[in-house]
């Protein structure tokens, strides 16, 4: 590849002790030189030993006041020097040892490519809920499947190692855990002004100022523990449409649904009511137990029914309640 592009690499943290020294080392694991990585841990001033842990590992820590791991990935990105810019997720470990070098491929070959992405994988050990939800390549739960557009909808072109897709403001999968262009994410996102990195605020501003093409690398992989159980998926949801959904100071850009149209209505609408029909979201389940052979599909009608609620329990709760 000649000479390695500098990367810079975000990963917030708060009380990750667990997991925090499995992801260091798939980075530093890696064969790619270690001077070009330039590694960012931005601390929510941790009260158990994750900080003990990463400090066995050639990073940068960084302290972060606000109890959010959006505003700590701005503050790994004002810091940030590298040609190259992604945010992990401290539970987050890279598959293999080449796994930037796949990453970076199409950003090499193609000028026009301003980020890439790849899949979840699962392990041996992985609770039956992640298990379930990574039968999806990102994660997405029911709700996000039907709101979302899928990656084979915007792949235009099949190169080796990789999918080249096209975004439209009206297409745009849930793909922010991308590696991008840092020159270009410079040209949507003001550290100087902006508080937090919004990761799927960025597909929309990137697309909106003409950068379409991202490519999808399949075969590098990420592996991705994200819950223990049900409870945990719920108190997510909660928590993300608290801090990330309602009661910003800028408006999201990244819409799972426009709420102000007709059509948007509807879609929210026929989703009620799917949600508790409850039997078809259970032959979805048997479908996908059947198609993947693995009984744990059948959290599906369970996820469908009580993530539906949960979500509109909180917006009724955190928008027209103080």
């Amino acid at each position: 590849m000649g000479s390695s592009p500098k990367i810079s690499i975000a990963i917030p943290v708060f009380n990750e002790e667990a997991f925090i020294g499995k992801c260091l080392k798939s980075i530093f694991d890696q064969n790619y030189p270690k001077d070009r990585l330039e590694v960012f841990v931005v601390d929510n001033y941790s009260t158990d030993g994750t900080m003990d842990v990463v400090r066995n590992f050639p990073v940068k820590v960084l302290m972060n006041e606000i109890m959010d791991a959006q505003a700590g990935k701005m503050v790994a990105f004002k810091e940030a020097t590298g040609e190259y810019f992604i945010y992990l997720d401290a539970d987050i470990e890279l598959i293999g040892r080449d796994w930037f070098d796949k990453m970076l491929k199409p950003l090499i070959e193609d000028k026009s490519v301003v980020g890439s992405f790849t899949r979840v994988m699962t392990k041996k050990g992985d609770t039956p809920i992640t298990r379930y939800l990574s039968y999806d390549p990102f994660q997405r739960d029911p709700i996000f499947q039907y709101l979302s557009p899928s990656v084979d909808e915007t792949i235009i072109d099949h190169r080796a190692g990789y999918e080249l897709c096209e975004y439209r403001i009206d297409k745009i999968p849930p793909t922010g855990l991308c590696l991008f262009r840092r020159e270009a994410l410079l040209k949507v996102w003001d550290p100087k002004r902006d508080k937090k990195y919004m990761e799927l605020d960025s597909l929309a501003r990137l697309v909106k100022a003409g950068y379409t093409h991202f490519a999808y690398v399949a075969d590098a992989k990420i592996h991705h523990p994200f819950l223990k159980d049900l409870s945990e998926l719920l108190r997510k949801r909660i928590k993300h449409l608290k801090r990330n959904y309602l009661k910003q100071e800028t408006p999201r850009e990244y819409l799972w649904v426009d709420m102000r149209s007709v059509s948007g209505k509807l879609k929210i609408l026929f989703w009620i009511i799917y949600a508790n029909l409850i039997i078809p979201a259970v032959l979805v389940g048997i479908y996908k137990s059947i198609r993947y052979r693995d009984i744990v599909c059948m959290y599906e009608p369970v996820v469908v029914f009580c993530e539906t609620w949960i979500i509109i329990y909180g917006f009724l709760r955190y928008s027209f309640f103080k």
